[in-house]
């Protein structure tokens, strides 16, 4: 079978855990013989490139305000840039199969061009791309009937040079296959009035013998922190929670260590702060980014996740290897963790931003070594039944088999 899949970011050049799981997946469905490309933007790159496996070719779009026109020129040139590269992958690979996985600054017209040319597509939707598809700033330039107008004056003068080109975005998605990461996020598609004829759940899986489990853990008192610093992530909760583990129960060997980036540096700067002002610097590190092939020694270097997200999240990867590996976790269990963490069994779980319940719950662990490992062996059971890396693979390799014979019949 040949897929193309259809990414705005994909590793080594990424953001967050989508992507990453993007490219495991993509890897396992060649590793059972199918011909998979993969089309994403130029993000991280100065100019675009291609291995003949991976194409760098879409064009990210960058600030675009909803009432402005400054930026217009720009936008146009980004959707004539990411169509003629999709007509070219699309001529040159005939893909049985094109496998969407997020369309956020490279164009929802990309979908829909893809379908206009009678291509059959699935979506793997794993954040809240699918909810709001047709905000795409292309598309609600064309149907927002709430544009102010001078927006509407330009695209009545541009409608007549460009529909020629076919870059004028029409129709909507055809939501036929859609696989979705929680149902956290089936639900939120749901009720933003996106729904697809025939969705189906499929969680996130990781491979349990590169995120081996460790059967011994010497000492309860070394946190981890994986993921963006962003506030949205909740970073600062888990600093408060440190300070008064630290400064008032007296945990004065407990260590936190943060590995990950941010595109907010005055947050990161905000942090630092905090641990500086509270006297932590022996307690916190920032290791800052750290490659994902190194991922599984950083887990098995530590005892305790934290994972203090603030917002909805919709499915979290991070929690599914640190699990797989041995952690105990302490974390919210906002909109998809829900769906894994489940309190007193295999987490303890704390309202968002709460810190001094974070640091309760951090302490019981560091008293009671039964429920430790009690936590943390139901948290690799639960992976191991649950949240497998092949047991994914099988169902979206059998969806698009399913596609490609109806498309070929």
């Amino acid at each position: 079978m040949k897929i193309l899949v259809i990414s705005n970011l994909y590793p080594p050049h990424y953001i967050g855990g989508y992507e990453l799981g993007c490219r495991d997946v993509v890897r396992a469905l060649k590793a059972r013989g199918h011909q998979v490309k993969v089309l994403t933007s130029t993000y991280g790159l100065r100019k675009p490139e291609s291995d003949g496996q991976v194409y760098r070719w879409l064009e990210p779009q960058i600030n675009w305000k909803r009432r402005r026109l400054i930026n217009l020129t720009k936008l146009i040139r980004k959707e004539l840039n990411n169509q003629r590269a999709l007509k070219h992958i699309m001529r040159s690979y005939q893909p049985d199969v094109i496998y969407v996985w997020n369309l956020t600054l490279i164009s929802v017209s990309l979908a829909l061009l893809a379908q206009k040319r009678g291509a059959r597509l699935c979506y793997f939707v794993s954040d809240d791309w699918l909810s709001r598809w047709d905000q795409d700033s292309w598309y609600r330039f064309w149907w927002d009937k709430a544009q102010p107008w001078r927006v509407r004056l330009a695209r009545a003068i541009l409608r007549p040079f460009l529909v020629p080109f076919g870059i004028v975005p029409l129709g909507s998605l055809d939501l036929q296959y859609v696989h979705f990461a929680s149902r956290y996020l089936q639900r939120a598609a749901l009720e933003a009035g996106k729904a697809a004829a025939d969705p189906e759940v499929i969680p996130w899986g990781v491979d349990t013998s590169t995120f081996s489990y460790k059967e011994r853990c010497s000492d309860q008192r070394s946190l981890l922190y994986v993921g963006q610093l962003m506030p949205h992530k909740g970073v600062h909760t888990i600093i408060e929670a440190m300070k008064i583990l630290v400064k008032e129960y007296g945990c004065a060997s407990v260590e936190l260590t943060l590995v990950g980036g941010t595109t907010r540096p005055d947050y990161l700067a905000d942090l630092q702060t905090l641990v500086g002002t509270h006297s932590m610097d022996a307690n916190v590190r920032f290791a800052g980014w750290v490659p994902r092939e190194r991922l599984p020694r950083t887990y098995l270097q530590h005892e305790i996740l934290l994972f203090p997200s603030a917002w909805e999240e919709p499915f979290s990867i991070t929690l599914l290897e640190a699990m797989s590996c041995g952690l105990a976790v302490v974390g919210t269990a906002t909109g998809g963790s829900s769906e894994v963490l489940e309190h007193e069994v295999n987490a303890l779980i704390f309202p968002k931003e709460d810190a001094r319940a974070c640091a309760n719950h951090v302490r019981r662990l560091l008293d009671h070594p039964l429920l430790f490992e009690r936590i943390r062996k139901n948290g690799r059971r639960v992976v191991e039944d649950r949240f497998r890396l092949e047991t994914m693979t099988d169902r979206i390799e059998r969806t698009l088999l399913q596609i490609a014979a109806s498309a070929s019949s």
